[in-house]
């Protein structure tokens, strides 16, 4: 059973959702560029590379994700309302 809240909730939640996505993302990004960085010994990315890959990544996901969000808690709710059984 999925529930969003109200529809005034709705926005705020998408939003939350497509924030903790970004940032899940921009967290992943950043270790893998520190591992690589530990794994050749030598300074392959700088920090200014670090730095703006993260916020591009943050940039592009956020537009994404807000897209997404919406279309996947509309689905939920339709495949919810599709497999009650009338009474």
């Amino acid at each position: 059973m999925v529930t969003f809240g109200s529809a005034d909730n709705k926005p705020r939640i998408m939003f939350l959702l497509s924030l903790v996505t970004s940032i899940v993302l921009v967290i992943l990004f950043l270790s893998g560029a520190l591992l690589t960085n530990i794994s050749r010994g030598e300074t392959a990315y700088t920090h200014v590379d670090m730095t703006a890959g993260s916020i591009f990544v943050f940039v592009i996901s956020m537009i994404i994700s807000l897209s997404l969000w919406p279309r996947i808690t509309d689905w939920l709710e339709s495949k919810e309302k599709n497999n009650k059984i009338p009474e």
